[in-house]
């Protein structure tokens, strides 16, 4: 059975590596007081809003949010999986990655999963020789030919061809991965090739591996695409075909091109468009937008003129609401209905191709266009019906200036102040006053995110704390998690804290009280520590005892509780 990498050692890894060290030796950091910093490799920026801090072993992006420990940061630069990471630090330590099963064992699903690599690497090396050496091979290569690509590009994104016939791929793969790939079909009779007669496209994950195929028929047969099926190495609404070639052409790209066919992708980038992907049968999903934002902060969606293109960047729109943070953009060129992407560039060459990516229309125009439609503004019900369509895609926006401004223009082609707009000037009126219950917070959040960000600040916490916090029902998980990791690991920086938070529900909030910045000097942090704790302590006693006192109104105490209710009377400050 296969075995599972101890925690323990996981910390002890984060515990042995230096962030800095690694970053710097792949990204050249600049010291900038306590942290370093670097124009952030996740996103395209003229100016650094990386930052790595050695105390905290941790790095956060300003500009787009990425944030990690050394695991995290080798598994998104290096596109490597987490067992992957791991072994990669513990080979620069010189140690061996134990296993819990008393291995060497692979971790969990890593065989199964690399069998199933390997099983579309050799398909995709049988698809490609069936060019030269299967006797229908020249029609499907006379078939990119007339389509215009070269073989450069045939190359590059190494096209093949399924050979017609019910069993084709090579008898020396196992069936059962094939099975497991989506390779070949199970029937009564044994199994079959899913791809027959048709050019081949493999699909490529960020770090190169295959993990799919798609397949386009040489005639007029249907469906005219197949696509694999979903498998544990590939899932259509979190993959892209074109990402590994796009990022080896261009590692910071401006902008990225997102259309609907592997083709187009293919002729683009062979005529001077080497930034765009295609979307894997589906449609546009948030874990798209989330990848492609890492890579960029201009997403162009190019999609077909008719009804079903527009239904595509509808749904391509809705998909961006929730990652348009500040400095992101999304923008939608719709293409003649008798064109698409592929032939509309051999039509005007690149340069008028150009022309219409620069010329695209930006999300906000696009956004009250499409919600406008027919309706006239000038009648009451057509200013009611913009506002009803509206209302709840703004409130998907994260807060920002363009949720602000967007719900402004609302406001301006209604002529009437939305809920959202009031409370949007309401916080900007509080802000330009100082008002400073907008910026004081919470005694919890200051508690935890000073715990975490200084994990020695545990010798300090006593019983009655940890009872409040690990009692309060929105805490009660990440207070006990907290706790246990600190109690076995003391001297755990932050980044060996967010590693044992690591696919929890409470990841996301690790990951923010951790980047938070408290403003508060280090030589003051334990004294503001203490001073919060009394604080939270006394606001926990003060709220217990006006409950006891609710409580006595309709004679329910019991024994224990007077008691209790005694003491915190005794103990109230005069």
């Amino acid at each position: 059975m296969a075995g599972k990498i101890p925690q323990a050692f996981i910390h002890e890894l984060i515990a042995r590596v230096d962030l800095v060290d690694l970053i710097d030796a792949r990204l050249p950091l600049k010291k900038s007081g306590a942290n370093y910093t670097a124009r952030c490799p996740f996103h395209s920026e003229k100016t650094p809003s990386f930052s790595v801090n050695r105390d905290k072993q941790f790095y956060h992006c300003f500009g787009c949010g990425a944030n990690g420990n050394a695991i995290s940061f080798l598994m998104e630069y290096e596109r490597l999986s987490f067992p992957e990471a791991v072994a990669a630090l513990a080979a620069d330590l010189g140690v061996a990655v134990p296993y819990e099963s008393g291995g060497p064992a692979a971790p969990d699903g890593a065989a199964e999963l690399q069998s199933l690599y390997e099983v579309q690497e050799e398909a995709a090396r049988f698809y490609a020789r069936q060019f030269r050496s299967h006797p229908d091979g020249a029609k499907a290569a006379k078939y990119l030919m007339d389509r215009g690509i070269s073989g450069e590009s045939a190359k590059l994104y190494r096209l093949g061809y399924a050979p017609p016939g019910w069993r084709n791929l090579p008898d020396g793969l196992p069936v059962n991965a094939l099975e497991a790939g989506g390779l070949v079909i199970r029937n009564q009779d044994g199994h079959y090739d899913r791809f027959r007669d048709r050019v081949m496209f493999p699909i490529r994950d960020r770090r190169g591996r295959v993990i799919g195929f798609g397949g386009r028929v040489l005639g007029d047969e249907k469906p005219k695409y197949l696509n694999s099926p979903e498998t544990p190495v590939f899932t259509k609404h979190r993959e892209v075909y074109g990402l590994y070639e796009l990022l080896k052409a261009i590692r910071k790209p401006q902008r990225i091109l997102v259309v609907e066919g592997y083709m187009d992708v293919i002729s683009l980038a062979q005529h001077g468009v080497p930034y765009a992907v295609a979307t894997l049968g589906t449609a546009t999903s948030e874990d798209h937008i989330n990848l492609l934002f890492r890579y960029t902060d201009e997403l162009v969606f190019c999609f077909d003129g008719d009804a079903a293109g527009t239904a595509a960047a509808w749904k391509a729109l809705n998909a961006a609401l929730p990652g348009l943070r500040d400095g992101k953009k999304v923008c939608f060129l719709t293409l003649p209905q008798e064109h698409d992407p592929d032939t509309l560039i051999r039509s005007e060459g690149l340069e008028g191709f150009q022309r219409r990516i620069d010329a695209a229309a930006v999300m906000s125009d696009y956004f009250f266009q499409r919600l406008m439609g027919d309706d006239s503004l000038a009648s009451l019900e057509g200013k009611a019906a913009l506002i009803k369509r509206a209302q709840p895609l703004l409130e998907r926006l994260p807060p920002g200036s363009l949720r602000r401004m967007m719900t402004a223009r609302l406001g301006e082609l209604t002529g009437v102040e939305t809920a959202a707009r009031k409370n949007s000037a309401t916080l900007n009126r509080n802000s330009v006053r100082g008002n400073p219950s907008n910026h004081r917070p919470s005694l919890v959040r200051t508690i935890l995110a000073l715990l975490i960000q200084r994990p020695g600040l545990i010798r300090l916490i006593d019983g009655e704390i940890r009872d409040r916090l690990t009692e309060t029902p929105k805490l009660a998980s990440l207070a006990e998690t907290l706790f246990g990791l600190l109690d076995r690991q003391p001297e755990l920086t932050f980044g060996g804290i967010l590693e044992g938070f690591r696919g929890s529900a409470d990841e996301a909030r690790i990951q923010a009280l951790g980047s938070w910045d408290t403003m508060i000097p280090e030589d003051r942090a334990e004294q503001v520590f203490r001073d919060a704790l009394a604080r939270y302590r006394e606001s926990a006693r003060e709220q217990r005892l006006a409950y006891l006192l609710e409580k006595t109104k309709i004679g329910a105490l019991g024994r224990e509780e007077r008691e209790e209710m005694a003491k915190l009377l005794r103990e109230k400050p005069s």
